[in-house]
Protein backbone atom coordinates (compact mmCIF):
# COMPACT_ATOMS: atom_id res chain seq x y z
CA UNK A 1 0.00 0.00 0.00
CA UNK A 2 1.30 3.39 -1.20
CA UNK A 3 1.71 5.81 1.57
CA UNK A 4 0.49 8.43 -0.74
CA UNK A 5 -2.67 6.63 -1.16
CA UNK A 6 -5.43 7.36 1.70
CA UNK A 7 -7.45 4.49 3.09
CA UNK A 8 -10.68 3.77 1.71
CA UNK A 9 -13.00 3.80 4.53
CA UNK A 10 -16.54 3.52 4.92
CA UNK A 11 -19.59 5.53 6.82
CA UNK A 12 -19.43 4.71 10.10
CA UNK A 13 -22.11 1.06 9.83
CA UNK A 14 -25.67 1.19 11.03
CA UNK A 15 -27.65 -1.50 11.55
CA UNK A 16 -30.36 -0.69 9.00
CA UNK A 17 -28.06 -0.21 6.23
CA UNK A 18 -25.07 -1.65 6.69
CA UNK A 19 -24.89 -5.10 5.58
CA UNK A 20 -25.44 -3.93 2.00
CA UNK A 21 -22.92 -1.33 2.21
CA UNK A 22 -20.22 -3.52 3.93
CA UNK A 23 -20.89 -5.52 1.66
CA UNK A 24 -19.50 -3.31 -1.33
CA UNK A 25 -16.31 -2.80 0.73
CA UNK A 26 -15.53 -5.94 2.29
CA UNK A 27 -12.60 -7.65 -0.04
CA UNK A 28 -13.36 -11.17 -0.31
CA UNK A 29 -9.34 -12.25 0.39
CA UNK A 30 -8.28 -16.04 -1.18
CA UNK A 31 -8.57 -17.16 2.89
CA UNK A 32 -10.10 -20.49 4.38
CA UNK A 33 -12.76 -19.11 6.27
CA UNK A 34 -11.57 -21.74 8.46
CA UNK A 35 -13.64 -20.63 11.98
CA UNK A 36 -16.98 -20.42 10.21
CA UNK A 37 -19.53 -23.01 11.78
CA UNK A 38 -20.84 -25.74 9.78
CA UNK A 39 -24.98 -25.76 9.89
CA UNK A 40 -27.33 -23.25 10.04
CA UNK A 41 -27.10 -19.97 12.19
CA UNK A 42 -29.40 -17.88 14.57
CA UNK A 43 -28.91 -14.92 12.54
CA UNK A 44 -29.64 -14.24 8.60
CA UNK A 45 -26.02 -13.98 7.97
CA UNK A 46 -24.96 -15.24 5.01
CA UNK A 47 -21.33 -13.46 5.00
CA UNK A 48 -19.22 -11.42 7.69
CA UNK A 49 -20.80 -8.27 6.46
CA UNK A 50 -24.25 -9.75 7.43
CA UNK A 51 -23.08 -11.08 10.39
CA UNK A 52 -21.83 -7.61 11.62
CA UNK A 53 -24.98 -6.19 10.89
CA UNK A 54 -26.96 -8.22 12.84
CA UNK A 55 -24.62 -8.04 16.17
CA UNK A 56 -24.91 -3.64 15.69
CA UNK A 57 -28.73 -4.19 15.24
CA UNK A 58 -28.81 -5.40 18.61
CA UNK A 59 -27.54 -2.13 19.88
CA UNK A 60 -29.82 0.16 17.95
CA UNK A 61 -31.97 1.12 20.91
CA UNK A 62 -28.93 2.91 22.53
CA UNK A 63 -26.77 5.09 20.87
CA UNK A 64 -23.79 5.19 22.84
CA UNK A 65 -22.81 1.91 23.01
CA UNK A 66 -24.12 1.24 19.17
CA UNK A 67 -21.05 4.34 17.90
CA UNK A 68 -18.82 2.58 20.49
CA UNK A 69 -19.11 -0.68 19.34
CA UNK A 70 -19.40 0.40 15.41
CA UNK A 71 -15.89 2.39 15.89
CA UNK A 72 -13.86 -0.78 17.61
CA UNK A 73 -15.42 -3.25 14.62
CA UNK A 74 -15.12 -0.82 11.99
CA UNK A 75 -11.22 -0.61 12.90
CA UNK A 76 -10.87 -4.42 13.44
CA UNK A 77 -11.98 -4.34 9.63
CA UNK A 78 -9.89 -1.74 8.17
CA UNK A 79 -6.90 -3.43 9.78
CA UNK A 80 -8.65 -6.74 8.18
CA UNK A 81 -8.56 -5.45 4.40
CA UNK A 82 -5.69 -3.05 4.55
CA UNK A 83 -3.17 -5.11 6.98
CA UNK A 84 -3.67 -8.75 7.17
CA UNK A 85 -5.74 -9.54 4.58
CA UNK A 86 -7.57 -11.48 6.25
CA UNK A 87 -11.51 -11.80 6.69
CA UNK A 88 -13.25 -12.23 9.96
CA UNK A 89 -14.00 -15.74 9.89
CA UNK A 90 -10.05 -16.43 8.96
CA UNK A 91 -8.69 -14.76 12.20
CA UNK A 92 -6.47 -16.60 14.24
CA UNK A 93 -4.97 -16.19 17.76
CA UNK A 94 -2.06 -14.86 15.86
CA UNK A 95 -3.94 -12.18 14.27
CA UNK A 96 -5.30 -11.03 17.15
CA UNK A 97 -1.87 -10.37 19.17
CA UNK A 98 -0.82 -8.39 15.93
CA UNK A 99 -4.00 -6.46 15.96
CA UNK A 100 -3.09 -5.14 19.21
CA UNK A 101 0.18 -4.61 19.03
CA UNK A 102 -1.11 -2.69 15.65
CA UNK A 103 -3.41 -0.44 17.88
CA UNK A 104 -1.06 0.71 20.19
CA UNK A 105 1.42 1.99 17.78
CA UNK A 106 -0.35 2.21 13.62
CA UNK A 107 1.86 2.02 11.11
CA UNK A 108 2.39 4.13 8.71
CA UNK A 109 1.02 6.99 10.79
CA UNK A 110 0.23 9.18 8.32
CA UNK A 111 -2.80 7.03 6.78
CA UNK A 112 -3.82 5.59 10.17
CA UNK A 113 -3.69 8.74 12.16
CA UNK A 114 -4.73 12.35 12.35
CA UNK A 115 -6.53 15.24 14.01
CA UNK A 116 -10.18 14.87 14.49
CA UNK A 117 -12.52 15.49 11.57
CA UNK A 118 -15.99 15.02 10.28
CA UNK A 119 -15.80 11.51 8.77
CA UNK A 120 -18.25 12.64 5.69
CA UNK A 121 -18.45 15.88 3.75
CA UNK A 122 -21.22 18.44 3.49
CA UNK A 123 -21.93 16.54 0.13
CA UNK A 124 -22.08 12.93 1.89
CA UNK A 125 -18.78 11.97 0.35
CA UNK A 126 -15.98 10.63 2.64
CA UNK A 127 -13.64 13.02 3.51
CA UNK A 128 -9.89 11.71 2.73
CA UNK A 129 -8.45 14.18 6.04
CA UNK A 130 -10.32 11.37 8.27
CA UNK A 131 -8.31 8.67 10.32
CA UNK A 132 -9.32 6.11 12.33
CA UNK A 133 -7.00 6.90 15.22
CA UNK A 134 -6.25 10.25 16.48
CA UNK A 135 -2.73 11.68 17.24
CA UNK A 136 -1.41 8.46 18.68
CA UNK A 137 -2.57 5.06 19.30
CA UNK A 138 -5.00 3.93 22.02
CA UNK A 139 -3.98 4.09 25.60
CA UNK A 140 -3.86 0.96 27.92
CA UNK A 141 -7.35 1.85 29.21
CA UNK A 142 -8.76 2.44 26.03
CA UNK A 143 -7.31 -0.64 24.40
CA UNK A 144 -8.42 -2.74 27.36
CA UNK A 145 -12.67 -1.28 26.06
CA UNK A 146 -11.76 -1.93 22.71
CA UNK A 147 -10.78 -5.72 23.14
CA UNK A 148 -13.80 -5.79 25.49
CA UNK A 149 -15.85 -4.78 22.82
CA UNK A 150 -14.29 -7.11 20.05
CA UNK A 151 -14.73 -9.86 22.74
CA UNK A 152 -18.35 -9.46 22.77
CA UNK A 153 -18.61 -9.03 18.86
CA UNK A 154 -16.67 -12.63 18.60
CA UNK A 155 -18.72 -14.30 22.00
CA UNK A 156 -21.93 -13.20 19.98
CA UNK A 157 -21.18 -14.87 16.87
CA UNK A 158 -19.97 -18.12 18.25
CA UNK A 159 -23.28 -18.29 20.29
CA UNK A 160 -25.28 -18.04 16.80
CA UNK A 161 -23.17 -20.20 15.70
CA UNK A 162 -21.69 -18.39 12.53
CA UNK A 163 -17.99 -18.61 14.01
CA UNK A 164 -16.94 -22.15 15.67
CA UNK A 165 -15.04 -20.31 18.22
CA UNK A 166 -13.70 -16.77 19.76
CA UNK A 167 -10.03 -16.16 18.69
CA UNK A 168 -9.95 -13.78 21.89
CA UNK A 169 -10.91 -16.54 24.73
CA UNK A 170 -7.42 -16.74 25.85
CA UNK A 171 -7.25 -13.63 26.33
CA UNK A 172 -10.18 -13.89 28.24
CA UNK A 173 -8.76 -16.13 30.34
CA UNK A 174 -5.54 -14.47 31.21
CA UNK A 175 -7.78 -11.27 32.14
CA UNK A 176 -10.01 -13.60 34.73
CA UNK A 177 -6.67 -14.50 36.18
CA UNK A 178 -5.37 -11.38 36.58
CA UNK A 179 -8.23 -9.74 37.99
CA UNK A 180 -7.67 -9.88 41.35
CA UNK A 181 -4.50 -7.60 41.19
CA UNK A 182 -6.74 -4.78 40.02
CA UNK A 183 -9.93 -4.81 42.11
CA UNK A 184 -9.44 -2.03 44.18
CA UNK A 185 -10.85 0.72 43.30
CA UNK A 186 -8.42 3.82 43.35
CA UNK A 187 -9.46 6.48 41.37
CA UNK A 188 -11.72 9.10 43.05
CA UNK A 189 -11.71 11.64 44.86
CA UNK A 190 -11.31 12.73 48.19
CA UNK A 191 -13.71 15.41 49.68
CA UNK A 192 -11.17 18.01 50.22
CA UNK A 193 -10.09 17.49 46.89
CA UNK A 194 -13.54 17.97 45.10
CA UNK A 195 -14.48 21.02 47.66
CA UNK A 196 -10.76 22.57 46.27
CA UNK A 197 -12.43 22.14 42.81
CA UNK A 198 -15.33 23.54 43.65
CA UNK A 199 -13.78 26.86 45.80
CA UNK A 200 -12.21 27.39 42.54
CA UNK A 201 -14.75 27.35 40.35
CA UNK A 202 -16.61 30.03 43.13
CA UNK A 203 -13.37 32.15 42.10
CA UNK A 204 -13.03 32.05 38.50
CA UNK A 205 -13.70 35.35 36.86
CA UNK A 206 -16.54 35.75 34.88
CA UNK A 207 -16.79 38.09 32.24
CA UNK A 208 -20.18 37.93 30.78
CA UNK A 209 -23.55 35.98 31.72
CA UNK A 210 -22.12 33.08 28.91
CA UNK A 211 -19.27 32.47 31.41
CA UNK A 212 -21.48 32.64 34.38
CA UNK A 213 -23.74 30.09 33.17
CA UNK A 214 -20.70 27.60 32.59
CA UNK A 215 -19.66 28.02 35.88
CA UNK A 216 -22.92 27.60 37.19
CA UNK A 217 -23.20 24.71 35.49
CA UNK A 218 -19.59 23.08 35.97
CA UNK A 219 -20.37 23.22 39.54
CA UNK A 220 -24.20 21.65 39.66
CA UNK A 221 -22.66 18.88 36.99
CA UNK A 222 -19.75 18.24 39.86
CA UNK A 223 -22.47 17.66 42.56
CA UNK A 224 -25.15 15.56 40.92
CA UNK A 225 -22.54 13.20 39.87
CA UNK A 226 -20.84 13.24 43.30
CA UNK A 227 -24.52 12.74 44.79
CA UNK A 228 -25.67 10.27 42.09
CA UNK A 229 -22.96 8.43 41.01
CA UNK A 230 -24.37 8.55 37.46
CA UNK A 231 -22.71 7.26 34.52
CA UNK A 232 -21.90 9.97 32.67
CA UNK A 233 -23.91 8.34 29.57
CA UNK A 234 -26.81 8.17 32.04
CA UNK A 235 -26.23 11.95 32.74
CA UNK A 236 -26.37 12.74 29.24
CA UNK A 237 -29.20 11.03 28.44
CA UNK A 238 -32.08 12.04 31.35
CA UNK A 239 -34.28 14.76 32.04
CA UNK A 240 -35.40 16.97 34.63
CA UNK A 241 -38.50 14.90 34.72
CA UNK A 242 -36.51 11.87 35.80
CA UNK A 243 -36.20 13.50 39.47
CA UNK A 244 -39.53 12.18 41.34
CA UNK A 245 -41.37 13.20 44.52
CA UNK A 246 -42.31 10.41 46.85
CA UNK A 247 -44.42 12.26 50.27
CA UNK A 248 -41.06 14.21 51.14
CA UNK A 249 -38.61 12.20 49.54
CA UNK A 250 -36.80 12.69 45.78
CA UNK A 251 -35.43 10.37 44.04
CA UNK A 252 -33.68 10.37 40.17
CA UNK A 253 -35.43 7.46 38.16
CA UNK A 254 -32.46 6.45 36.05
CA UNK A 255 -32.54 3.58 32.93
CA UNK A 256 -29.00 2.71 33.16
CA UNK A 257 -25.93 -0.24 31.43
CA UNK A 258 -28.25 -2.90 30.07
CA UNK A 259 -31.78 -1.00 30.46
CA UNK A 260 -32.06 -1.38 34.11
CA UNK A 261 -34.03 0.49 35.98
CA UNK A 262 -32.58 2.00 39.24
CA UNK A 263 -34.32 4.74 41.87
CA UNK A 264 -31.36 6.86 43.41
CA UNK A 265 -32.05 8.48 46.78
CA UNK A 266 -31.30 12.31 46.44
CA UNK A 267 -29.62 13.97 49.48
CA UNK A 268 -30.73 17.26 50.95
CA UNK A 269 -27.36 18.63 49.87
CA UNK A 270 -28.43 17.61 46.22
CA UNK A 271 -31.98 19.05 46.49
CA UNK A 272 -30.45 21.89 47.46
CA UNK A 273 -28.11 22.22 44.85
CA UNK A 274 -30.18 21.41 42.48
CA UNK A 275 -32.68 24.10 42.99
CA UNK A 276 -29.78 26.74 43.01
CA UNK A 277 -28.79 25.64 39.81
CA UNK A 278 -32.20 25.72 38.31
CA UNK A 279 -32.77 29.25 39.37
CA UNK A 280 -29.74 30.43 38.91
CA UNK A 281 -29.98 29.50 35.08
CA UNK A 282 -33.73 31.32 34.72
CA UNK A 283 -35.87 28.03 34.79
CA UNK A 284 -39.36 28.86 36.83
CA UNK A 285 -39.37 26.53 39.64
CA UNK A 286 -36.80 25.65 42.29
CA UNK A 287 -38.00 21.67 42.30
CA UNK A 288 -38.89 19.74 38.92
CA UNK A 289 -42.19 19.83 37.66
CA UNK A 290 -43.82 16.30 36.73
CA UNK A 291 -42.35 15.15 34.11
CA UNK A 292 -40.37 18.19 32.86
CA UNK A 293 -38.61 17.74 29.75
CA UNK A 294 -35.52 20.16 30.25
CA UNK A 295 -32.50 18.28 29.90
CA UNK A 296 -30.56 16.87 33.32
CA UNK A 297 -27.58 18.85 31.76
CA UNK A 298 -28.77 21.14 29.66
CA UNK A 299 -27.36 23.39 26.92
CA UNK A 300 -27.71 27.07 27.69
CA UNK A 301 -31.02 27.19 25.73
CA UNK A 302 -32.13 24.92 28.25
CA UNK A 303 -33.36 23.01 25.20
CA UNK A 304 -31.08 20.29 24.13
CA UNK A 305 -28.65 18.15 26.19
CA UNK A 306 -25.09 18.23 26.47
CA UNK A 307 -23.07 15.00 25.22
CA UNK A 308 -21.35 13.17 27.35
CA UNK A 309 -18.17 13.90 25.23
CA UNK A 310 -18.47 17.43 26.73
CA UNK A 311 -19.44 16.78 30.25
CA UNK A 312 -16.35 15.39 30.55
CA UNK A 313 -14.31 18.35 28.84
CA UNK A 314 -16.45 20.06 31.18
CA UNK A 315 -15.10 18.21 34.32
CA UNK A 316 -11.52 18.12 33.06
CA UNK A 317 -11.69 22.25 32.86
CA UNK A 318 -12.52 22.27 36.60
CA UNK A 319 -10.46 19.62 37.93
CA UNK A 320 -7.70 21.68 36.29
CA UNK A 321 -9.00 24.81 38.41
CA UNK A 322 -8.73 22.54 41.47
CA UNK A 323 -5.24 21.31 40.79
CA UNK A 324 -3.81 24.52 40.27
CA UNK A 325 -5.59 25.74 43.83
CA UNK A 326 -3.49 22.89 44.97
CA UNK A 327 0.05 23.08 43.35
CA UNK A 328 1.79 24.72 45.59
CA UNK A 329 0.94 22.90 49.04
CA UNK A 330 -0.43 19.82 47.75
CA UNK A 331 1.06 18.78 44.37
CA UNK A 332 0.22 15.21 44.83
CA UNK A 333 -3.24 15.97 44.89
CA UNK A 334 -2.49 18.32 42.17
CA UNK A 335 -1.40 15.80 40.08
CA UNK A 336 -4.16 13.50 40.82
CA UNK A 337 -6.89 16.00 40.00
CA UNK A 338 -5.29 16.78 36.29
CA UNK A 339 -5.58 12.79 36.21
CA UNK A 340 -9.14 12.70 36.79
CA UNK A 341 -12.10 12.32 34.84
CA UNK A 342 -16.05 12.40 35.10
CA UNK A 343 -15.94 8.63 36.27
CA UNK A 344 -14.09 9.22 39.05
CA UNK A 345 -17.31 11.39 40.67
CA UNK A 346 -18.93 7.77 40.54
CA UNK A 347 -16.23 6.37 41.98
CA UNK A 348 -16.07 8.68 44.99
CA UNK A 349 -20.17 8.52 45.31
CA UNK A 350 -20.23 4.66 45.77
CA UNK A 351 -16.47 5.63 48.19
CA UNK A 352 -18.24 8.25 50.19
CA UNK A 353 -21.72 6.19 50.56
CA UNK A 354 -20.43 3.08 52.45
CA UNK A 355 -17.58 5.47 54.01
CA UNK A 356 -20.48 6.86 55.84
CA UNK A 357 -22.05 3.74 57.32
CA UNK A 358 -24.78 2.75 54.15
CA UNK A 359 -25.00 -0.98 53.71
CA UNK A 360 -23.74 -2.81 50.88
CA UNK A 361 -26.79 -3.80 49.30
CA UNK A 362 -27.88 0.23 49.15
CA UNK A 363 -24.28 1.08 47.66
CA UNK A 364 -25.35 -1.78 45.03
CA UNK A 365 -28.41 -0.67 44.18
CA UNK A 366 -27.88 3.30 44.18
CA UNK A 367 -24.98 2.79 41.78
CA UNK A 368 -26.63 0.09 39.57
CA UNK A 369 -24.26 -2.47 39.87
CA UNK A 370 -25.27 -5.52 38.84
CA UNK A 371 -22.92 -7.85 40.95
CA UNK A 372 -22.28 -7.07 44.58
CA UNK A 373 -18.59 -8.01 44.28
CA UNK A 374 -18.17 -5.06 42.04
CA UNK A 375 -19.54 -3.06 45.14
CA UNK A 376 -17.00 -4.85 47.37
CA UNK A 377 -14.22 -3.63 44.73
CA UNK A 378 -14.42 -0.36 47.08
CA UNK A 379 -12.22 -1.99 49.50
CA UNK A 380 -10.36 1.21 50.20
CA UNK A 381 -12.83 2.95 52.59
CA UNK A 382 -11.41 0.45 55.14
CA UNK A 383 -8.14 1.40 54.78
CA UNK A 384 -7.28 4.46 57.95
CA UNK A 385 -8.90 2.53 60.26
CA UNK A 386 -6.48 -0.39 59.44
CA UNK A 387 -3.65 1.97 59.07
CA UNK A 388 -4.49 3.50 62.62
CA UNK A 389 -4.45 0.35 64.34
CA UNK A 390 -0.92 -0.52 62.83
CA UNK A 391 0.83 2.71 62.84
CA UNK A 392 1.97 1.66 66.48
CA UNK A 393 3.97 -1.39 65.59
CA UNK A 394 7.15 -1.23 66.78
CA UNK A 395 10.21 -3.27 67.42
CA UNK A 396 10.37 -1.24 70.59
CA UNK A 397 8.80 -2.95 73.54
CA UNK A 398 6.26 -1.28 75.51
CA UNK A 399 8.66 -1.36 78.62
CA UNK A 400 11.08 0.15 76.71
CA UNK A 401 9.13 2.68 75.78
CA UNK A 402 7.89 3.58 78.65
CA UNK A 403 11.59 4.04 80.49
CA UNK A 404 11.96 6.05 77.32
CA UNK A 405 9.59 8.38 78.22
CA UNK A 406 10.62 9.09 81.71
CA UNK A 407 13.73 10.29 80.41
Amino acid sequence: MSNKTPLQITPLFLPFESSEAMGKHIIQFAVDDYNKAIGETLIDAKNDAEAISAFLSEYRESSLTLQAYAKEIERLLLWCIHIARVNISSLRRNHLVDYQSFLKNPQPRKLWCGPKVARQLKDGSVNPAWRAFGAAGLSVTTLNKAITILDSFFNYLVQTNYLTGNPLAVERRRKKRNREQSKIIDRYLELDEIHAVLNALADYPSKDEDQQFQIVRARYIILLMFYTGLRIAEAAAHKMGNFTQRESNWFLRVVGKGKKLREIPVPDELLKALADFRLQVGLESAQPQFREKTPLIPMQNLKQSISARRINQILKWAFQLGANRLEVQHPRKASKLRSASAHWLRHSYVTSLLDSGAPLKVAQENAGHSDIGTTMRYRHIAQTDRHAATRTLSLVTKKRKKAESTY
